[in-house]
């Protein structure tokens, strides 16, 4: 088999396709492969129940299950006291947006009215390949989605490519994929993979989402996500089945829902919702926009009493999602790791108090993906 790029895209050439495809197949073997030795670290794996499935195909049983979570950043609505405090605060820096969805918002210069939110989920990594094999693609998809005034040099400052570059690093100029540190692909399998351990202190297995992802040491337990995908993943491992990522590998716009939005005409809020990368299963880029002539504009548009004045209030409704795989469910031989994550010289406690703080002894462990 060979791995598509994320949502079936056509950016590139059949050479870079293929080539992409091998690097994915290596991170999925790198993340069933990781033991975490090379850190001083025990019980971090390796993930067995983990596969590659370019290296072993799944079998009929197969089955595919979309895990999904808000796009809204869980950290900041924890860190604020109203609605409007932590709308400004997800809008004001995309360092803040780590629900793998940043977004850009579009006023009008004179009332100063949303007329455009977007939104993104495509992986850093995928544009930095993509500019090192095409470039002139690179440009024509900036120019395309985010400015016809985009330059070269914009993008590939002394001729390497900059993600965060001016068309890419704010929440007014644009966003054409992900840059927020967390919101990678790699994050994505390294967590499922990790997740993928059945863990057990004592007699009892662990099942709580938030115990899990701090017994196993993977993503961060104040996020949406982490803690939801970790708990869904153990969840199929639990029921001794092999489980991967989908194909093709990535992270996608579920949808948007607008209940309790109203339109000053009364006309669908979802008819402002296109996507415009991917496919409608599988959406990397949607954009929020009420075309010219309606009369209105998104600033216009109420959500429950208020009017839209931040894209935050629209984040609060969209959902971000894998899709992962089970097969060969109940047949995994696979037995449960005693224990959590721990420094090597502490391998073998059996109390899960004294595994976790062991294991979040170092920042950078505590936020391993």
């Amino acid at each position: 088999m060979r791995f598509d790029p994320p949502g079936f895209l056509t950016d590139l050439s059949d050479q870079g396709a293929q080539a992409w495809s091998d690097w994915i197949s290596a991170q999925l073997d790198r993340a069933r492969s990781e033991d975490g030795s090379g850190e001083g670290l025990t019980n971090f794996g390796p993930r067995l129940q983990f596969f590659n499935p370019r290296v072993s195909p799944p079998d009929a049983d197969a089955v595919e299950r979309d895990i999904e979570w808000s796009a809204f950043p869980r950290i900041v609505q924890l860190q604020s006291s109203t609605d409007k405090q932590r709308w400004r605060t997800a809008d004001n820096s995309r360092d803040r947006q780590d629900e793998y969805c940043e977004w850009s918002v579009t006023r009008d210069p004179e009332s100063d009215k949303i007329v455009r939110v977007t939104f993104t989920s495509e992986g850093p990594e995928y544009w930095k390949y993509l500019a090192r094999v095409q470039p002139d693609t690179v440009l024509a998809l900036y120019r395309q989605h985010v400015s016809p005034q985009v330059e070269p040099a914009d993008l590939f400052p002394q001729g390497r490519y900059e993600p965060r570059n001016r068309w890419n690093s704010t929440t007014v100029d644009g966003a054409m994929h992900l840059i927020q540190r967390n919101n990678t692909l790699t994050a994505e399998i390294e967590l499922a993979a990790a997740a993928s351990i059945v863990r057990a202190i004592g007699a009892q297995p662990v099942t709580d989402a938030q115990q899990l992802i701090e017994c196993g040491a993977y993503g961060q337990a104040e996020r949406h996500s982490d803690p939801f995908i970790g708990s869904i993943v153990n969840e199929l491992a639990r029921a001794r089945a092999d489980v991967t990522l989908t194909n093709p590998v990535g992270l996608y716009i579920a949808g948007l829902s607008v209940a309790g939005w109203r339109t000053p005409d009364d006309s669908d809020p979802l008819d402002y919702w296109t996507i415009t990368r991917g496919t409608k299963e599988k959406a990397l880029r949607a954009v929020y926009e009420v075309p010219a002539g309606r009369g209105f504009v998104v600033g216009d548009i109420r959500i429950g009493n208020r009017t839209i004045d931040f894209g935050a209030q629209i984040a609060d409704f969209i959902t971000i999602k894998l899709t992962g795989l089970a097969t060969r469910i109940g047949k995994s031989t696979v037995q449960p790791v005693q224990g959590c994550v721990a420094q090597a010289g502490l391998a073998g406690f059996t109390d899960q108090a004294v595994s976790v703080e062991s294991a979040l002894a170092e920042p950078e462990l505590a936020t391993r993906r």
